[in-house]
């Protein structure tokens, strides 16, 4: 939970970005792909990459003590630009990614249910059956990279929205179960808006 509450901070800190950025994601990002690759980056460079750089090299808080604001913006921009422009291999990188390991995992498990006598080690297979899945998980990612990145962002936006609310109403405590079960009907909720708004059906 502490480390949760580290990367969380810079959303309760700073919730104005959050709140602009998440309600982009949230709504539009379906309809405006490179830019919600941008916004996803921009977040994911606040609130992850900014924040473990500070942690790891303590002697930055006193060279960016009075600019850590504008410092972490930096590296936020710097994040959306280099996704912008590699959000075509980050679709597939991330369908390689997910549909991969489901492939080892799933292949590892009935293995190990099968117990065949083979002469060489099954782990050989899940990995082989693994990449082989990961590819086409990578190619269809890339090919519906609309759809991938329009399910992302509604949540990751309905996420950060969920934060930035649990700021006001708990002040950022989410270890509680209350409070905790206040956030995830929150989250469920936006979610399901997000879905709503991005992928209903026109009514011809």
């Amino acid at each position: 939970m502490e480390n949760l509450q580290f990367y969380l901070k810079p959303l309760f800190e700073y919730w104005y970005y959050s709140l602009i950025s998440g309600v982009f994601l949230l709504f539009a990002a379906k309809f405006v792909e490179k830019i919600a690759i941008a916004v996803l980056g921009f977040l994911l460079g606040i609130n992850m990459i900014f924040p473990v750089v500070v942690e790891k090299v303590p002697q930055l808080n006193e060279v960016l003590s009075n600019y850590y604001q504008i410092a972490m913006i930096v590296v936020g921009i710097i994040t959306a630009a280099v996704l912008y422009a590699l959000y075509k291999s980050i679709t597939f990188i991330f369908g390689f990614g997910i549909v991969g390991i489901l492939g080892y995992y799933l292949t590892d498990i009935v293995l190990k249910y099968l117990n065949l006598n083979i002469n060489f080690d099954p782990t050989y297979i899940a990995i082989g059956t693994g990449l082989v899945f990961g590819i086409l998980g990578g190619i269809v990612t890339y090919k519906k990279s609309s759809e991938v990145i329009g399910i992302l962002s509604v949540l990751i936006g309905a996420g950060t929205l969920a934060v930035v609310a649990m700021k006001f109403i708990s002040h950022g405590d989410l270890t509680t179960p209350l409070y905790s079960s206040v956030f995830l009907v929150i989250f469920l909720l936006l979610v399901v808006i997000g879905f709503v708004v991005n992928f209903r059906k026109k009514k011809e």
